[in-house]
Formats: structure tokens, C-alpha cells, sequence
């Protein structure tokens, strides 16, 4: 399995819609575990900066990190960058090598 990061940026048509998003967010676990029940959803944060959230999950290929993304976009006006996370022990074996 390979460790992705999923950043999400968020634009909300009214203020009254961010107490909607433990809602989204139930609903977005809800149907990630029905259309992708091999992904394993490792953490998620709120995060102050640029990006809104940022969701750490375990998937076996780039094919499903893509569904998860734009299954991330299902739910209303949203920008996401998917990013692949190498743990450091590994890549160190990969500079090791070089």
C-alpha cells in the first residue's frame, strides 16, 4: 500500500454551510469506505493556511488515490492536490543506492 496526502481547499456559498461539514465529512467517510473499501484513512486535519484539510490515507495504487480525490470533490466547491508520501526510511534506502 502507498501513503497519500489528499489537500483540500474549500469555498463555501454561504457562512451558514460550515456547520455542514462534519456532515460532508461523515458522508465523504461513509462513501469511501462503500466505493473504495481498500483504502485505509490514516488521519485528517483542519489546517490553517493555504489548504483547508488535509486527509493522510493508505491506497494500493495511483488509480484509487484519483477516486478518492474526486470522490473528495463530490461534496460542493472544492480544490484538491493529491500528493504521494515516500516514509523517510524508505527514501533514505533509495539515496542509499544513488
Amino acid at each position: 500500500m502507498a501513503t497519500f496526502i489528499l489537500l483540500s481547499k474549500i469555498s463555501l456559498r454561504s457562512p451558514g454551510e460550515i456547520r455542514s461539514l462534519a456532515a460532508m465529512d461523515r458522508e465523504f467517510d461513509r462513501r469511501l469506505r462503500e466505493e473504495c473499501p481498500q483504502v485505509r484513512r490514516i488521519a485528517s486535519y483542519a489546517l490553517l493556511g493555504e489548504y483547508d484539510f488535509l486527509h493522510i490515507f493508505e491506497a494500493p495504487d495511483a488509480k484509487t488515490a484519483a477516486h478518492v480525490a474526486l470522490l473528495a470533490n463530490v461534496f460542493g466547491h472544492c480544490t484538491t492536490q493529491t500528493l504521494t508520501a515516500i516514509p523517510f526510511d524508505e527514501f533514505k534506502e533509495i539515496v542509499e543506492k544513488i
